[in-house]
């Protein structure tokens, strides 16, 4: 038998539906605090569809980086002046705090992955294990019993990690994951790129930061290579700096991508890059050989499937001409990778949107997408 419901009881509980199925949910804050400033992400989501909801940079003072107690009130005032919701945060340690290796061990049945990886791992260092926290991501998890596996070690010292989460506990933050990079590169890039379980094109991400630059290789969702390696612009500058005498503000500010030139000036910037990477290109073709490398291992994997975009990130990638250059030197498709681009409300972050937010945006796509 069917039961009619008064009208009055059906349009409450109708409109009780819609304002849940209107509801906005509000990601994690991601939040990225070194060399590169003060870094603040967030997303939400309506729905299916995810949106910039909040951005900024803050440059760190030398008195900031010093103190804790203004680098505290730092990320109070920017995370309440922006517009931030809520304060669940996604942070990670920076890469001079961490050590990240690629493992390999068989996995045993009856064994928990985990135990194997802290054995393996302690008997790399001559400290004791406990004065350590570890974190890892499968690379093959797919192995059977008996089969080798991989997996992406990152491992810092405990005291380093306390310090850390107790900063951003006393600065009011609630910490949800303390996340390694390729974590949340993995995360932005399968985003962007529409990877899924039936679409898996192999994509390489180039993270070329201050000192270490991170080589990462995704078949669909799946993590299958990384590497660091100790090559940043700390050392491309110091080049720079010994063959032809300049200081290294003048080399940063000639290297700079301009956001605003004429055409006489854009013609002019070319020839400043092509020269300053002429210099540069022998320590460059030292990374193309990691590069290359990679990028046999990527077809050995997947059936000879090869790199079908090469991106680059982070602080190398701002240089004018970066993906030109690096495109003459493989056979790939290269480009820079703009975090921001493709999402909803893109055009009114459009200003922020930069090559060194890639991991912070990761970061804070974190528990709104199918990848993580």
């Amino acid at each position: 038998m069917t039961i009619a419901l008064p009208a009055a009881i059906t349009r409450r509980s109708n409109a009780r539906f819609a304002n849940k199925a209107a509801a906005v949910e509000y990601g994690p804050v991601g939040l990225d605090l070194g060399r590169n400033g003060l870094r603040l992400v967030q997303f939400c989501k309506h729905g299916s569809e995810i949106a910039l909801h909040a951005s900024a940079c803050v440059p760190l003072t030398e008195a900031v980086r010093t103190s804790e107690k203004q680098t505290r009130a730092l990320i109070k005032t920017t995370l309440r002046k922006h517009g931030f919701v809520g304060r669940d945060v996604i942070s990670c340690l920076q890469p001079n705090n961490t050590e990240t290796v690629m493992l390999s061990y068989l996995h045993q049945a009856g064994k928990q992955d985990e135990e194997l990886i802290v054995k393996r791992m302690a008997e790399r260092i001559e400290d004791d294990i406990q004065n350590y926290v570890i974190d890892f991501m499968q690379v093959r998890p797919d192995a059977k019993d008996g089969q080798e596996r991989s997996v992406l070690v990152s491992m810092a010292r405990r005291e380093l990690v306390v310090d850390y989460l107790e900063l951003l506990r006393k600065a009011g933050l609630c910490v949800k994951v303390l996340e390694i990079e390729p974590a949340a590169i993995r995360r932005l890039v399968s985003v962007k790129h529409n990877n899924d379980a039936e679409r898996s094109d192999n994509l390489m991400t180039v993270s070329m930061g201050h000192e270490q630059t991170y080589i990462t290789v995704l078949s669909g969702r799946r993590l299958i290579y990384e590497r660091d390696l100790d090559f940043g612009e700390q050392q491309l500058i110091a080049l720079l700096c010994k063959e032809l005498e300049l200081d290294e503000h003048d080399a940063r500010s000639m290297l700079l991508r301009k956001t605003e030139t004429s055409v006489a000036e854009t013609e002019n910037s070319k020839d400043v890059s092509y020269a300053l990477y002429s210099v540069l290109k022998p320590m460059f073709m030292v990374l193309m050989e990691d590069i290359n490398r990679a990028l046999a291992y990527a077809a050995s994997e997947t059936r000879g499937m090869p790199v079908k975009q090469v991106y680059l990130t982070n602080l190398v990638a701002t240089w004018a001409g970066i993906d030109s250059f690096m495109g003459s030197l493989i056979k790939v498709p290269v480009s820079v990778l703009m975090p921001f681009e493709d999402f909803n409300k893109e055009k009114d972050f459009h200003a922020l949107s930069d090559p060194r937010d890639a991991v912070v945006t990761g970061m804070a796509l974190y528990g709104l997408t199918e990848a993580g």
